[in-house]
């Protein structure tokens, strides 16, 4: 495949970065529907992803580097994701269910609007909110229902699903005189299992590469060596990101009730991830600006060699913050992907960092003077992940299609 499968692989991400940054935008202006309808549901976006994961394996077999096992890994995972992510768009069913207490139902009303049978019947027994002590503040939303014929009580909460007959059941939305109960409604049984195994896959490997021999990781590993002047100012500027981000969203959690979804160690991982990736990518950006002031070639490809060493933690990190988030989403309400922007900028930071990672492919990375530019211009798609996404393009984070219920989860998430 040679030269024609690299120019496949890279540029079919070339495309998608903007394609993606434009649906973005065209949420904004038309909204979702018109964004997934143009762009994320469209034939040639899903065209473009299966040609970068098609060209990218054939480009990485050819090049030998199937026998760094957790390179391939790495790849591989990726593509079992994007396999899972086609199988879920393909063959899902998802759907709303409203339960009045007492009243039994055994269907439920599908995304087009028609009453899709279950195959069993549900029964609401009960509805309650608790409260924490002396608030009005929500601590848990719980249904209590009976499964039919079986006569099965079970209890569904916020971060507590029922799983029954291949459906997952989550809770969603009540009724203003809290005696009827909405249910979000998912029928997948390939496509979770598919992503999951994706995401198993992506994390072992991460852990693994770095161990792996012949990688740029541990190739700079130990020849880098900084300027005491410029490892202090790095310290010292990534502490104060670092703690001044943390302070943002543990303040939340220190001085405030927090609400029923927002009680899962899985996003307090998923937000840790985050934070500490962007703190990184800003020192990667720290020293790609100190590396385009030196004028000494020398100077300049040290200062790679540590960014080179720093870049792969915080690309990893984002990594895993991005997708055990998806997996608290789709815990908590059934859909671990729907392209929201807060999402999709996400996924364009880790596309534009992966890529300053193939230096072995693309002749450019190997220059200190593009590689440190470029550098410095990728920490924009963080700074508008982080705070641009929140200003100017706005969007619930992810689970707004589920309803009203979780409005003030969100508000609070993208804060």
């Amino acid at each position: 495949m040679g030269r024609s499968g690299k120019y496949l692989a890279f540029g079919a991400v070339a495309a998608l970065i903007p394609a993606m940054v434009a649906a973005t935008v065209l949420e904004k202006l038309r909204g979702a529907d018109a964004a997934r309808d143009w762009v994320y549901h469209s034939p040639w976006f899903m065209l473009l992803w299966g040609i970068a994961a098609a060209a990218g394996m054939a480009l990485l077999f050819r090049r030998g580097i199937s026998r760094q096992v957790f390179t391939t890994g790495l790849h591989l995972g990726f593509v079992c994701i994007l396999a899972g992510a086609l199988t879920t768009h393909l063959g899902s069913e998802s759907g709303q269910l409203h339960l009045r207490k007492g009243e039994e139902t055994t269907s439920y009303l599908s995304e087009d609007g028609t009453e899709t049978p279950l195959g069993f019947g549900l029964r609401l027994e009960r509805f309650t909110i608790e409260y924490y002590p002396g608030t009005r503040q929500p601590m848990d939303y719980r249904s209590e229902v009976t499964l039919l014929p079986e006569g099965i009580s079970r209890t569904i909460s916020m971060n507590r699903i029922l799983k029954w007959n291949g459906y997952r059941f989550y809770q969603a939305d009540y009724d203003a005189d809290r005696r009827g109960s909405i249910l979000a409604v998912s029928h997948d049984p390939w496509g979770v299992g598919i992503t999951y195994a994706g995401y198993i896959l992506l994390m072992v490997c991460m852990t693994g590469f770095f161990f792996q021999k012949g990688t740029a990781f541990r190739e700079h590993g130990g020849q880098v060596r900084l300027p005491r002047r410029l490892q202090i100012g790095l310290f010292v500027a990534g502490a104060a990101l670092l703690l001044g981000c943390a302070w943002l969203i543990c303040r939340k959690w220190l001085f405030e009730p927090l609400l029923p979804v927002l009680r899962s160690p899985l996003l307090w991982i998923h937000v840790s991830c985050m934070i500490i990736a962007y703190t990184l990518f800003a020192l990667v950006a720290f020293i790609g600006v100190a590396g385009l002031f030196r004028k000494e070639e020398s100077a300049r490809k040290q200062l790679q060699a540590c960014s080179l060493v720093l870049l792969c933690p915080p690309v990893f990190l984002l990594t895993s913050g991005t997708f055990l988030g998806a997996v608290w989403a789709n815990l908590s309400w059934g859909c671990y992907w729907t392209w929201d922007p807060k999402e999709t900028w996400a996924l364009i930071t880790l596309l534009i960092y992966a890529t300053a990672l193939h230096g072995r492919s693309l002749a450019a990375f190997r220059r200190p003077g593009f590689f440190h530019a470029y550098c410095v211009l990728a920490f924009l798609s963080v700074l508008i992940t982080y705070f641009g996404v929140n200003l100017l393009l706005g969007g619930l984070h992810a689970y707004a299609d589920i309803g009203p219920l979780h409005t003030p989860i969100l508000s609070w998430v993208v804060s």
